[in-house]
């Protein structure tokens, strides 16, 4: 396992959180988007390729104006603050680094989280070994919107559906079985900062829509562990987040229009979430972006 620690929970005592009034409610505005090979689009992408989708891609983001942000499929950190290059505050607070494992290179499709407010703390796991064995790991970092809140951000990218379904199903369950687990630990871990909410973002590449998922739990595990599903309630057209379209490899028949990209919410108010459009379809995935409402502490003090 390799991970980056950018800041030890050590120095909780000294971070100073972004204030808003007592008894005012801080909106903080989450966006997830797969990116698509980001920059160029694809595996092997041209210099060209890579210009182009960077020009559509940065007033996108701007346009989005997310105070945290999670990406997938992205080259580097470098891209990450590429994508960011017009939306000012917004910085890069940690961006994964899995090996492909063929060449034992870094592979070019990397998660990342970055955000408006400064991380308590920041870093990146790969999933640990295990017979199902699943694919990359996630980001993680944590956030105090308010006094005395503090909110835990994961985003994650789980297997595709290329290759055996049962693997896939195999893979993505053990993902979230261990992210789970590491939700649980943080929780006790940052407890003594107050109260403690957690969201969960990426690329899940399952759907509780498509019967062909129906034996697979890794969503419904979640949802059991007490986290809310974001497209709660929200009809099908409305949270298409991988549109149709024909497929590039001849050995993969076109797919239907689907919801690969979810957000739960867990011990926190989510009071919306949407799948954005964005001009020139820079990427095969839309983003989705959650608004989530932090009251500010009483002048008593942070309940906890």
């Amino acid at each position: 396992m390799r991970h980056t620690l950018c800041v030890c929970l050590l120095a909780l005592v000294a971070f100073a959180p972004l204030q808003a009034e007592d008894g005012a409610t801080k909106s903080v505005r989450a966006v997830f988007w797969n990116i698509a090979w980001f920059p160029g689009g694809e595996p092997e992408a041209s210099a060209p390729q890579a210009v182009d989708q960077i020009v559509k891609v940065v007033p996108a983001m701007a346009a989005l104006a997310p105070d945290i942000l999670g990406v997938c499929e992205v080259l580097n950190e470098q891209a990450i603050d590429i994508s960011l290059y017009k939306t000012p505050g917004v910085t890069t607070q940690v961006c994964s680094a899995f090996l492909d494992e063929k060449t034992g290179l870094p592979t070019r499709q990397q998660i990342g989280i970055a955000s408006r407010l400064p991380a308590m703390s920041a870093w990146w796991e790969e999933w640990k070994p295990s017979k199902a064995n699943p694919k990359r790991g996630f980001t993680f970092a944590a956030f105090q919107p308010v006094p005395g809140h503090t909110l835990l951000v994961y985003t994650v990218h789980l297997k595709s559906n290329r290759g055996d379904e049962k693997e896939n199903f195999a893979m993505r369950e053990e993902s979230s079985r261990q992210l789970l687990d590491h939700v649980a630990a943080m929780e006790k871990a940052y407890a003594v900062t107050g109260k403690v909410s957690v969201i969960i973002g990426g690329d899940f590449n399952t759907s509780l829509d498509d019967p062909k998922f129906t034996k697979e739990k890794s969503l419904i595990d979640l949802q059991k562990a007490g986290f809310v599903w974001c497209w709660e309630g929200i009809p099908f057209k409305d949270r298409v987040t991988l549109p149709s379209e024909p497929s590039k490899n001849p050995n993969y028949p076109p797919f239907p229009d689907t919801c690969f990209d979810h957000v739960f919410a867990k011990n926190v108010k989510l009071r919306s979430a949407r799948v954005e459009v964005v001009e020139g379809k820079p990427s095969d995935h839309r983003p989705v972006v959650v608004e989530l409402d932090f009251p500010s502490p009483s002048p008593s003090g942070p309940t906890k």
